[in-house]
């Protein structure tokens, strides 16, 4: 791992199931690429939905009109010049094959976790984007997540595969940091 360089602009999806570490990761992430003066932006699914959407249903109409606001607003940054950061869970796999389509320079970057881990981690998360107990929501019914209700779609050819157990936060931002130049 670590051994590619990718170019700038780029443009990374950060992928896992909700509670996988992908948000944790990213803050790490941010803080190396601001000691490098790395220009980029932070596009967080959880953000998007909050203000587009500020009583979600997680229905698959909705989860597509976010990721395809993400796609758009990194297109948008790379056409800027600015490095991109998708941070979204995308079950289905669907957007990140249209991404695949419509971006430039894009990668994925899977983050492994299983789902009692990622559970667990959710009920305990501190920023909760506005959004309580989502698996417990799911166990009950009320919503269909990737792992509970409907599989969820591996990447089958990310650029980095990081298991969220064996890596810190901080290993797994230094290790996609070291791919991006």
């Amino acid at each position: 791992m670590g051994e590619t360089k990718i170019k700038q602009p780029w443009i990374i999806w950060i992928t896992g199931l909700s509670g996988s570490g992908k948000s944790t990761i990213c803050k790490s992430l941010i803080k190396i690429l601001e000691s490098k003066n790395t220009r980029y932006e932070y596009v967080r699914a959880d953000e998007i939905r909050q203000f587009l959407t500020p009583e979600p249903t997680f229905s698959q109409e909705e989860k597509e009109f976010i990721y395809r606001s993400s796609i758009l607003i990194a297109q948008l940054m790379q056409a800027q010049g600015i490095n991109t950061i998708i941070d979204s869970v995308d079950g289905r796999g669907e957007a990140r094959e249209l991404a695949k389509r419509y971006l430039a320079n894009f990668h994925i970057i899977w983050i492994d976790c299983p789902l009692d881990t990622c559970i667990e981690r959710e009920h305990n998360r501190e920023d909760k984007a506005e959004i309580v107990d989502l698996y417990q929501q799911a166990l009950q019914g009320q919503l269909k997540l990737p792992g509970l209700g409907y599989d969820y779609a591996y990447e089958p050819n990310p650029l980095l595969k990081i298991d969220s157990i064996a890596f810190t936060a901080d290993q797994s931002a230094r290790l996609i940091a070291d791919t991006l130049e």
